[in-house]
């Protein structure tokens, strides 16, 4: 016999969401920056309705995807809703396979096109470099022409510039350990672009002292205001497909080294087989 909550006891610690989040984030989202993000989606989830006193075994798919209908009506696009949902079903998987509930409720997600399949043209480019350098924000400049040599993640960003993500002795690499990635796999980043290192250096010096949620957000929709009000694609994570791109297009690099460049979990099976050498990667990092 397990010891499963029953669905007719009242809310409590032991058998609320709530709870069990707390008590399995770690477990769940080992690494900080994903955790932290998926613990504020579910906080968020938690509080809606009356969810804060629902046992778990009483979700039901209607609940979840009340939620998320809130989500959309209230200005969120489809995209963003399906990533709440995303962490909402992993709590519930994970909750099943503790034995804490027998069946995890079906989640129906909505159906969106592909995200951000553009790139930043040359100018846009130009005018986003400008618009910080102009403003005194260093640290979006800096933040942008990383990503844009090397197709880091912001994540991974924050996590040089909060020392989690060091730069090695030689000068050559950002080693971003396994608990900063998407993936939970860890990688080198080259910076053998001047350029790119250049803003490494800046941004692991002094980007803890600039960064929050709140003044990035705010800083790039001044941008956006400025130069794509209507674009709804105009976001910060374009730039690793800037760098994917110019990789792919412009250097002829191999997809495989791409994805292992950037740390993508696609061709998972292909890089068990095919690994990019290090003097590879900083070859292309240095022609970036």
């Amino acid at each position: 016999m397990t010891n499963q909550i029953s669905m007719f006891d009242p809310a409590s610690v032991d058998n609320s969401l709530q709870g069990f989040v707390n008590k399995e984030a770690s477990r769940m989202w080992p690494g900080d920056t994903h955790r932290k993000r998926s613990m504020a989606q579910m906080d968020k989830f938690i509080r809606f309705s009356d969810n804060l006193s629902r046992p778990m075994s009483q979700f039901l798919p209607r609940d979840i995807h009340a939620f998320a209908e809130h989500l959309v009506a209230t200005g969120s696009s489809k995209a963003t809703a399906n990533r709440y949902l995303a962490s909402i079903s992993s709590v519930f998987n994970h909750a099943v396979d503790e034995q804490v509930i027998q069946v995890a409720p079906k989640i129906k997600f909505y159906s969106v096109k592909s995200e951000r399949v553009r790139y930043f043209s040359d100018l846009e480019i130009e005018q986003m470099l400008s618009f910080f350098t102009e403003r005194g924000d260093w640290w979006m400049h800096d933040m942008i022409v990383l990503a844009l040599k090397t197709g880091v993640r912001k994540g991974e960003i924050i996590a040089l510039g909060e020392g989690l993500a060091p730069i090695t002795d030689c000068g050559k690499w950002i080693y971003l350990p396994p608990e900063v990635t998407k993936t939970n796999k860890g990688r080198h980043v080259a910076i053998t672009h001047p350029d790119a290192k250049a803003a490494a250096y800046r941004l692991r010096d002094g980007l803890a002292a600039e960064y929050t949620k709140k003044k990035f957000d705010s800083r790039w929709g001044l941008l956006k205001r400025e130069y794509a009000r209507t674009d709804d694609s105009f976001v910060f994570h374009v730039t690793r497909h800037n760098a994917a791109s110019r990789m792919a297009n412009e250097l002829q690099v191999p997809t495989v080294i791409v994805a292992e460049a950037l740390g993508h979990s696609s061709l998972a099976t292909t890089q068990r087989y095919v690994h990019a050498k290090p003097d590879v990667l900083a070859d292309i990092g240095a022609r970036m």
